[in-house]
């Protein structure tokens, strides 16, 4: 599927879940063996501040305890294991297998961060020299638009999943691309949104016949948990 249409990039949500847990090292490097685009995942910054990979803002649903991960140190954090296997992942470690295997990293920004913690984000991608090869996507508006008046020229998606004109001036006010559900994805909206430079990305595509449809449409990016 990957190969059969390649304007369109391919992207492993949360690494490849329907394989392997989501948001683990295991899923980041299966999915690194694939001919994805790029690898997507989930940041939120702990109690201290350390950048970790994972998806809900607590930790309930796959660690079995009910903490937040905002108001939860490291220390705590790294000594829990997801269904009693896996590790929660830092950043760095993401970045690190996005950059040996040559994949896009696709970062969302779970939370309502402050400027301060943009910029620390930010930063500690920049130590493994990888910025060129990030889009940030949030659909926490703010976020967005901290992100994009420290890194003028950065790739940004705005997360949504609706469209409407407010929307639409958003994106062109701001130069961001769109990732939206992919139930309301139209090539009208395609054609729209190229019309203006704005490239749209689509989530979370697990059906084949609805991916190559899309792709047909000329979607420039399908994010999915597995094909």
């Amino acid at each position: 599927m990957i190969k059969k249409y390649p304007k369109t990039k391919f992207i492993a949500h949360r690494g490849l879940p329907s394989k392997v847990l989501e948001n683990t090292l295991e899923g980041f490097k299966k999915a690194s063996k694939l001919p994805f685009f790029g690898i997507e995942t989930d940041i939120h910054l702990t109690l201290d501040q350390v950048a970790i990979i994972h998806h809900d803002h607590n930790l309930l649903r796959l660690a079995n305890i009910d903490l937040n991960i905002n108001e939860t140190t490291y220390e705590v954090i790294k000594a829990l294991k997801l269904k009693d296997t896996y590790k929660i992942p830092l950043l760095d470690t993401y970045i690190d297998i996005c950059k040996t295997f040559q994949k896009e990293a696709i970062i969302e920004l779970k939370a309502e961060f402050t400027l301060d913690q943009i910029k620390f984000i930010i930063e500690k991608i920049d130590t493994h020299d990888y910025l060129d090869h990030v889009i940030f996507i949030s659909f926490h508006r703010e976020n967005l638009l901290q992100l994009r008046s420290i890194l003028k020229n950065c790739l940004v998606q705005l997360l949504t999943d609706k469209f409407d004109d407010e929307i639409f001036d958003f994106l062109i006010k701001n130069r961001f691309d769109l990732s939206i559900h992919h139930s309301q994805v139209t090539k009208d909206l395609i054609n729209l949104l190229h019309k203006y430079n704005i490239k749209i990305s689509t989530w979370t595509v697990n059906d084949k016949v609805l991916m190559e449809n899309l792709a047909k449409l000329g979607i420039d990016y399908i994010t999915t948990d597995g094909i």
